[in-house]
Parts: C-alpha cells; structure tokens; sequence
C-alpha cells in the first residue's frame, strides 16, 4: 500500500494595524491617519477627529471619488497617497488604511506597492522578505500579523 502524500495548506500570515496599541500608548490613529490623508485647509481637523475610525475610512473613500471625476484616470487613492518617496513601512501603512485597515497578506501588499511605484525610476527593495521581517519587528505604526 502506498503511503498517503502529506498536503500541506499554507494559508498566508495577513497583518492589520493594531489600533489599540496607538491608545496603549497614549498616541492617536485618528490624528495621524488625518496628517496623512487630509489636507489642513480641506475641513476642519476638529470636525474629523470626532469622528470615528469607520467614518474617516469613508470620507477617504470619498476622496477617490472627487479624483475619479477628474479627467486623469491615471489618479487613484494609491498612486495619489504612496509616493516612490515614501519609506516601506509608511506605505504599507498607508495601504492598511486605504484598505479600511482590513487584514491583508504580504502578497497583496507587494501588489499595491507594484501599483503604486510602478513608474519608479529607482529600485526600491520590497520583497516578500523584506517586508515580513519589517513587519514581525516591533515597529512604528504597530502593524502586527493578526491572531486569526
């Protein structure tokens, strides 16, 4: 009798940005996901620190609105707030939010960031390893691999 192949199920690790250590240490998402997406003038950041994480998740929705009325198709949410400039870890970041911080893996990250940088003239390192080594060190935005 031949003896039964092992299959192994690899289901990939997925990360989210852990908003309660933002409170733990006394530090607010709000305020820097507003830095991030908002300009100063655009409304008032009293207004929008009132609201909650759900609710500025939409009103950065609805800023892909204002640009798909634009007459540039090449202007998307992704490509307007992840800049070749940006450091790794801010863009991956940066792609958590604009994904309504909903658990994504590393292989949809990398796909974001190719969307992104994909003018890039300069080569950026951001393999598969490099970006799960940066995100299973403690790092500054405390994203973290989700329990589930």
């Amino acid at each position: 009798m031949a003896a039964k192949k092992e299959i192994q199920t690899s289901v990939e690790d997925k990360y989210i940005i852990d908003v309660e250590n933002f409170e733990r240490e006394r530090l607010s998402f709000k305020f820097l996901v507003i830095d991030k997406f908002f300009e100063k003038k655009s409304e008032n950041l009293e207004n929008l620190m009132n609201l909650k994480e759900k609710e500025i998740f939409e009103k950065i929705l609805l800023l892909e609105k204002k640009l798909d009325n634009t007459e540039n198709s090449e202007n998307n949410l992704l490509k307007q707030f992840v800049l070749p400039g940006t450091s790794l870890i801010e863009a991956i970041f940066r792609i958590l939010v604009l994904n309504k911080n909903k658990p994504m893996t590393i292989s949809e990250m990398e796909s974001n960031l190719r969307e992104a940088w994909a003018t890039v003239i300069y080569l950026k390192s951001y393999t598969h390893d490099t970006i799960s080594r940066m995100l299973n060190a403690p790092n500054e935005y405390f994203i973290k691999k989700t329990e589930n």
